[in-house]
């Protein structure tokens, strides 16, 4: 088993976050001399936040006005990030599946098989990005929700949390839609420069 430094970073980082959130939330006084402890449980959180995050996905999705990539298919970006060969695409991925009326799902779906493992692609960074993102807006939703039920009544918390919640949902909807982008463009690289030879 090989872990790279992304995979025990966009663990570690969410972890201890949702780790300082739970210190704060139950009053206790953070120790230095436990700083491995501290380590392993924030990395064991941080695997619990990515796979709550995964199981949320779809509310996410809901909350951003749909799935990323089948907006981008259907010809609706969102703000900074807009994909204007959406119908192209689309077109040319019907042309790969048996279906009569494919979805813009089966239809990202055989994008994504053409494309992953590409030699100079940045698809794998901007999926591991969009999934740190994702994580990341778990644990600060999470944090917030706990926070703020502890902390109802004391502004300051709201002036910190709700920015910071606003943000981390913001960048990991671009993040969504920016990996989506790419592997469209990618796909459609692919097969345009298959079809001009």
């Amino acid at each position: 088993m090989n872990f790279r430094a992304y995979d025990i970073l966009s663990s570690l980082v969410p972890g201890f976050l949702f780790l300082l959130t739970l210190l704060i939330a139950f009053r206790v006084a953070y120790d230095k001399d436990l700083i491995f402890a501290y380590t392993a449980i924030a990395f064991l959180l941080g695997y619990l936040i990515n796979t709550i995050g995964s199981w949320m996905e779809d509310f996410y999705f809901w909350t951003w006005g749909g799935k990323p990539s089948n907006n981008l298919l259907s010809g609706k970006g969102t703000w900074k990030i807009n994909f204007y060969h959406g119908e192209q695409a689309r077109n040319l991925l019907k042309n790969e599946t048996v279906t009569a009326e494919p979805t813009n799902d089966e239809l990202f779906s055989i994008a994504m098989r053409q494309v992953t493992g590409l030699k100079d692609s940045r698809i794998e960074d901007f999926n591991a990005l969009y999934a740190f993102s994702r994580s990341l807006l778990t644990a600060v939703l999470l944090s917030t929700t706990i926070l703020l039920i502890q902390h109802r009544s004391d502004w300051r918390y709201y002036t910190v949390l709700v920015p910071a919640l606003i943000v981390t949902w913001l960048r990991s909807k671009q993040r969504g839609y920016y990996y989506a982008k790419e592997v469209l463009n990618e796909y459609l690289k692919k097969r345009l420069s298959s079809t001009s030879i």
